[in-house]
């Protein structure tokens, strides 16, 4: 699935494609995949589009999704999908929220927290930053050389 995160192994019902209704390859991390567009919301896959029914602009997000995953790689970051909570510190002694806020707030109106992922225990000079779908966590000494 080009420029978008690829979802987790579904099971149940096929996943089709959301404007002509083909169906997409069984295994989303397949070579097959590969072209197949998504949309992410809170960190639910919502649309799925393939090659055919994609638009010149959902092409040309996609590639700039690469590029912007493929420099943050470059650059030590790791990958993480939404809905995630980065804290440093421990569970008994959090420290600082470093990415997730919005998450915190859905839970507590909510009052549910499924499908959160809590990356805690993260040394006190990490960085994270939201991309698109997810989070790039920036480790301290893991960083590319320039």
């Amino acid at each position: 699935m080009s420029g978008k995160k690829r979802p987790r192994a579904r099971t149940g019902k096929r996943l089709r494609c959301n404007r002509c209704g083909c169906y997409a390859p069984r295994d989303l991390a397949s070579k097959a995949a590969e072209e197949w567009a998504g949309k992410w919301e809170g960190g639910r896959l919502v649309l799925i589009v393939c090659p055919p029914c994609q638009t010149p602009l959902e092409n040309a997000a996609a590639e700039a999704n690469d590029a912007e995953l493929a420099v943050a790689r470059a650059d030590g970051g790791r990958f993480l999908p939404d809905p995630v909570l980065c804290i440093t510190g421990t569970l008994e002694d959090p420290g600082t929220v470093l990415y997730g806020r919005n998450h915190l707030q859905r839970i507590r109106t909510a009052g549910q927290a499924e499908n959160l992922g809590l990356v805690s225990r993260l040394p006190a000079d990490t960085r994270c930053v939201p991309i698109v779908g997810g989070v790039m966590v920036y480790l301290p000494g893991q960083r590319a050389a320039p």
